[in-house]
C-alpha cells in the first residue's frame, strides 16, 4: 500500500492563500512534528514494537521511563534501521524525516469543518480554532506503576497553527498545533477549560482528520474560566435512514377502455366566435437568432 494513503487528502485549505505560506521549520518543531506522524503511520508499527522491545531490554528504569525514551530515540533509530535490506524504499524515503520548508495555512476544511488558527479567529466574531481530541492513551497510576492503564482522554485545545510538510515532493502531510489547555469539571458537571494554563507544549500536533470542532464560552464570573460547547459540522447534511422515510403511499386508479366525453351535458351550451389566427408564431420565427446558413450548406 502506499504510504500516503495512510494520510489521504481528505481535507483542503481555504482563504486567499490557499497555496500556503512557505516557511522554515526551527529543528525542535521538525522533530516534533515527524515523530507525530512517525507515530501515526499503521506501515511504521512493526519498527515501533522492535524499537519498543529493544528499549525495554537496554534501558534501565520504571515502565513510564522507558515510554519516554522511545518517544525521544525513535526518530533517529528509525532513520538508520530502515537503510536495512527489508525496509521499502519508500519508508527510507519516509524515515529521512521532512525538508526543512514547509507550508503555513490560515484556515483548514475537513469532516465538514471549518478551522481557523487563533490568529485569524481574532479578526472574526466567530469561533473556528477550538477543537477537541480523544485519544487512547497509557495511563500511569505512579511513577512505580509497571503495567499502565490505555484510557480513552479527551483533550481540549486550540489550534494555533496549520502547517503541511513536504517530504521531498514524494508525500505531504497537513498537522495542526494545538495549544493544550487545564481542564476542569464543575459542581454541575460542567467541562471547563482555563486559557492560562497550558499542558501537553512537547506534543502538540495532530492531524486534521482526529480533531472535532467546539467552542468555548466565557464564564461571566471567572474570564480565565471558559465552558466547552461541542458543535455539528457545517457542511455536512444528515439525510438519515433512506428506508425510513420512504412511506408507502396507495392512490386509487380506475380502469377505463371506453372513449371519455370531456362535454358537459349538466349545464347549458355556450356559443362562441373562432379566435383569429395567432400571429405570434410567425413574429417569432422572423425574429428568431437561430443561423440557417449551417443547414443550407
Amino acid at each position: 500500500m502506499d504510504l500516503s494513503d495512510y494520510f489521504s487528502c481528505i481535507g483542503r485549505s481555504l482563504g486567499g492563500k490557499k497555496n500556503g505560506k512557505p516557511f522554515f521549520l526551527d529543528s525542535a518543531t521538525k522533530a516534533q512534528a515527524h515523530r507525530y506522524v512517525l507515530f501515526n503511520c499503521d506501515e511504521v508499527n512493526t519498527f515501533i514494537r522492535e524499537h519498543d522491545d529493544i528499549v525495554s531490554s537496554q534501558t534501565k528504569g520504571r515502565r513510564w521511563v522507558k515510554a519516554k525514551t522511545q518517544s525521544h530515540d525513535f526518530s533517529e533509530w528509525f532513520k538508520t534501521r530502515a537503510l536495512k535490506d527489508d525496509v521499502s524504499i519508500q519508508l527510507q524515503d519516509f524515515s529521512r524525516g521532512p525538508c526543512d520548508t514547509a507550508k503555513r495555512f490560515l484556515s483548514y476544511l475537513i469532516n465538514g469543518y471549518r478551522f481557523h488558527t487563533m490568529k485569524r479567529d481574532a479578526r472574526r466574531k466567530t469561533q473556528n480554532s477550538d477543537v477537541t481530541l480523544v485519544s487512547l492513551t497509557p495511563s500511569f497510576a505512579s511513577s512505580k506503576n509497571e503495567n499502565p492503564k490505555i484510557e480513552a482522554v479527551t483533550y481540549y485545545g486550540a489550534i494555533g497553527d496549520i502547517i503541511e510538510l513536504d517530504y521531498y515532493s514524494q508525500f505531504s502531510f497537513v498537522l495542526f498545533k494545538c495549544d493544550c489547555f487545564e481542564v476542569k469539571e464543575d459542581k454541575y458537571g460542567l467541562t471547563c477549560v482555563y486559557f492560562n494554563k497550558k499542558s501537553y507544549q512537547n506534543d502538540s500536533f495532530v492531524l486534521p482528520s482526529q480533531v472535532h470542532q467546539s467552542f468555548y464560552v466565557q464564564d461571566p464570573l471567572d474570564a480565565s474560566r471558559q465552558y466547552v460547547m461541542k458543535t455539528d459540522p457545517r457542511d455536512l447534511y444528515s439525510m438519515g435512514d433512506l428506508s425510513d422515510s420512504m412511506v408507502q403511499e396507495s392512490y386509487q386508479s380506475d380502469h377505463f377502455d371506453g372513449e371519455l366525453n370531456w362535454v358537459r351535458e349538466d349545464i347549458p351550451g355556450i356559443i362562441v366566435d373562432k379566435p383569429p389566427p395567432f400571429m405570434q408564431e410567425t413574429i417569432y420565427e422572423d425574429d428568431s437568432d437561430f443561423d440557417n446558413t449551417v443547414l443550407d450548406q
